[in-house]
């Protein structure tokens, strides 16, 4: 401020001397040149001044408007702090309920996990007994199972969907008529025969030409043969109603049965 009234002084003390004709003829020319000259020089400082105070103000002006942004993105910055901060939190929170959940289930899972294995240790003791066409369904099942290495690979979940396939098609089977052909050992060599199974009770078989005839009953080691003589053409004659390619009408057909 004093710097500025210093100058209006001044400007006005060199205007009044450039003015006035009375001081000029006092002077010399040297002299008003010399003021004259100061005259210039202050008007260029002036402009200087002026310019650098108006540069000043749009300087201090962005700055303002800058200091102002940095201060709004600082705020919006930690409100996301804040945010991530909190998630974290509930993260961690819901990760320990997660852990805490998950010891609960592998606490009641492990009685389940138990009777899962005494059910796959009762197919594997019964697969023995079980006809050749329902064991070769149920192979991979049995061999799965009877490998400790292979059911850790599997949760329990999909173990016990394994038990009640093999369930199911245990099930299945025992309620059907089903046709196989297997060997049977004879004396004189093993002969193919055809084999009709009713479920899981009893089977019939007899070959091609009806001379070799029996029935089968499950066994605790397998199904156990029972030669009988004469059956060979009522056997066959039932497989053909089966087949569908009978030349006759359906009839009742006698065959022998018994459970031991």
């Amino acid at each position: 401020m004093k710097s500025l009234i210093t100058s209006k002084n001044l400007a006005g003390a060199l205007l009044l001397l450039l003015m006035n004709p009375i001081l000029w003829g006092q002077s010399n020319t040297t002299e008003i040149f010399e003021t004259k000259s100061l005259f210039k020089e202050w008007i260029s400082t002036e402009k200087i001044e002026s310019k650098e105070s108006s540069d000043w103000d749009i300087e201090k002006e962005s700055l303002s408007d800058l200091t102002e942004l940095l201060v709004e993105e600082l705020a919006t910055i930690e409100a996301k702090l804040s945010e991530i901060e909190k998630l974290n939190n509930d993260g961690e929170n819901e990760r320990i309920k997660l852990n805490d959940q998950n010891e609960l289930y592998k606490d009641a899972i492990s009685p389940l996990r138990k009777e899962i294995s005494k059910l796959e240790a009762e197919i594997i003791e019964i697969s023995s007994s079980l006809p050749d066409p329902l064991k070769d369904d149920l192979a991979s099942f049995i061999n799965r199972i009877s490998n400790i290495k292979d059911k850790e690979n599997y949760s329990s979940s999909q173990r016990l969907q394994a038990i009640v396939g093999a369930l199911v098609k245990i099930d299945k089977f025992n309620n059907s008529i089903v046709l196989d052909e297997k060997l049977l050992s004879y004396e004189s060599g093993k002969k193919k025969v055809l084999v009709l199974y009713f479920g899981l009770g009893i089977a019939y078989y007899s070959d091609e030409n009806g001379e070799n005839s029996g029935y089968l009953l499950p066994d605790s080691k397998g199904w156990k043969k029972f030669p009988k003589e004469g059956l060979g053409k009522s056997i066959l004659e039932t497989i053909s109603y089966y087949q569908k390619t009978a030349q006759k009408q359906a009839t009742f057909v006698n065959l022998p049965f018994r459970t031991k």
